[in-house]
């Protein structure tokens, strides 16, 4: 089971932990019939909101465009950012305790 990726540029809210809360109980229970079970976490790149934030962000702390950086060094604030803030989901669903294997996290932009 997939859990379906949240936008890495989000907090979990309340739809979310419902949801984990769900499939969580069906992967235990699967488990606890004997059959083997997958949960596979993962977070979804979200491009168009990602650069929309990263966007905002310059504009407020530097009072620049994407267009002021250039292609390659706005592409390297966006990885950055995704670095500093992009597993901010992952954690508040490992302190929901789901029990995902961790092992096997998957980004959108994974190779």
């Amino acid at each position: 089971m997939m859990i379906p990726p949240p936008n890495v540029t989000g907090s979990l809210h309340l739809g979310h932990a419902l949801t984990a809360a769900i499939e969580d109980t069906l992967s235990r229970w699967n488990r606890m019939q004997g059959k083997s079970t997958l949960w596979l976490p993962g977070v979804d790149h979200a491009g168009i909101a990602t650069q929309s934030v990263v966007e905002k962000m310059l504009w407020k702390e530097e009072q620049k465009t994407r267009h002021d950086l250039g292609r390659d060094e706005f592409v390297r604030r966006v990885w950055e950012w995704k670095e500093n803030y992009g597993n901010r989901i992952c954690l508040q669903s490992r302190r929901m305790g789901s029990s995902v294997d961790w092992n096997r996290f998957r980004f959108t932009m994974d190779d």
